[in-house]
């Protein structure tokens, strides 16, 4: 079992604790607050700075592979895809 769960637009941790949201193309944290973005393949910061690329199955960090996509779904419940990076950027790296 996962340690995290995507739940509509939200990300949740084992417990049910709300973590962060997806809207379609910003991420917020559980306060709302803006944390990060989707740009076509990129992951961006709050500030508009490329944190992540999703480069087929594999996800480039600052350039160099830090993982894919079948790792992340382990630790993450949800649809596959650059919302799944997002999230795994953002909140549970």
């Amino acid at each position: 079992m996962a340690d995290y769960k995507i739940d509509g637009k939200y990300l949740k941790d084992r417990h049910g604790s709300k973590l962060g949201e997806f809207d379609g193309r910003y991420f917020k944290d559980s306060h709302g607050s803006k944390v990060g973005e989707v740009d076509k393949n990129y992951i961006k910061d709050s500030h508009g700075h490329k944190i992540a690329e999703l480069d087929g199955k594999n996800v480039k960090v600052d350039g160099r592979r830090e993982t894919d996509l079948d790792h992340i779904q382990k630790l993450i419940d949800g649809p596959g895809g650059i919302s799944l990076v997002g999230f795994w950027v953002l909140f549970v790296r």
